[in-house]
């Protein structure tokens, strides 16, 4: 069968190997378990007849494939000359190379308790067109992350999902993890994503300079304050959502850092440097908060507030 691979989790944690993508939503709930952050990205942009290979699979792109990559990033990234995805990102030290979430068993914490939508759609990309996710999938088959781990198959195997084939995603829960992963970054965008782009574009984004900080296929991580500043700006519910939320994170980071100093690891430096600047910014925006200086959104450009309150408070997911 042509570009097909099948996919069995045994749980063993291999992927499991840092905080993950999540919501704003996912941050509010799990505010006492994972440090939030913005994780900036730059996305190469692809042409008609460039190449990708990956092994022995090739794909030469023809107009159907930009088209798909286009309508991804129309609905869920930015552009401003690149394009680049705005994400909520879980935090932590890398020298600890797991997901907060990671019990010493292996087996996740919150699977059952609002595990985040990205981890669902592993090991598919739901920035990638779906004809295109056996080059996803032979790429993960490869990388060391996925070594040892046998989860991922090229081809039907006994006891595991066939997940693509014939450029489809065929498995029905996969589908339906990337579709629901797609509208939760699209709900990002409206809620939060599209007021940082522009709050940052003459900072960041319109700067060559600044553009340099953002690493070849990795990211960069700032506060999610301007996040949460942006929301706290919709509603007064919201703002005292923001508050909750800021002490929690505060009580998180120290407890992280603590840890940090007992482990004196000379790697966890720059990130407890980090942190501190997080906690600090926390303050900052907590005293704004306070005093109410936060200006109020647009009413012509931002959801409705009770929607808002819903999406922080976990009632929308």
């Amino acid at each position: 069968m042509v570009n097909a691979f099948s996919f069995a989790c045994s749980a063993c944690g291999k992927c499991c190997n840092s905080p993950p993508a999540m919501t704003l939503a996912e941050l509010f709930r799990h505010r006492d378990r994972f440090i939030g952050c913005i994780a900036i990205g730059r996305i190469p942009r692809k042409r008609v007849g460039e190449r990708v290979r990956v092994g022995q699979h090739e794909r030469v792109l023809d107009e159907a494939d930009i088209a798909a990559f286009d309508t991804l990033a129309d609905t869920l990234l930015q552009r401003a000359g690149d394009t680049f995805s705005i994400t909520a990102q879980g935090y932590d030290y890398p020298s600890l190379a797991r997901c907060p979430a990671l019990e010493d068993d292996g087996r996740c914490a919150i699977h059952s308790h609002g595990k985040p939508l990205t981890c669902e759609v592993v090991p598919l990309d739901p920035l990638v067109p779906d004809t295109l996710q056996h080059l996803v999938l032979a790429a993960r088959n490869q990388s060391a992350v996925y070594f040892g781990a046998e989860c991922i198959r090229e081809g039907e195997r006994e006891g595991a999902a066939l997940m693509v084939a014939q450029g489809r995603v065929v498995d029905a829960h996969a589908k339906d993890a990337l579709i629901r992963r797609r509208l939760a970054l699209e709900k990002e965008r409206e809620v939060w994503g599209q007021a940082v782009f522009e709050a940052l574009r003459k900072e960041l984004f319109d700067s060559p300079a600044a553009l340099a900080r953002i690493p070849a296929g990795g990211f960069l991580t700032i506060s999610i304050v301007p996040a949460l500043l942006t929301v706290a700006s919709v509603s007064g519910r919201c703002r005292r959502l923001c508050a909750d939320y800021i002490d929690s994170q505060l009580a998180l980071i120290d407890r992280c850092i603590a840890q940090a100093l007992v482990r004196r690891r000379l790697e966890d430096r720059p990130v407890t440097l980090e942190l501190r600047g997080f906690a600090n910014a926390y303050r900052h925006a907590k005293a704004a908060l306070a005093e109410s200086t936060v200006m109020a959104s647009d009413g012509g450009h931002s959801p409705a507030p009770g929607a808002v309150e819903a999406y922080l408070s976990g009632a929308v997911l």
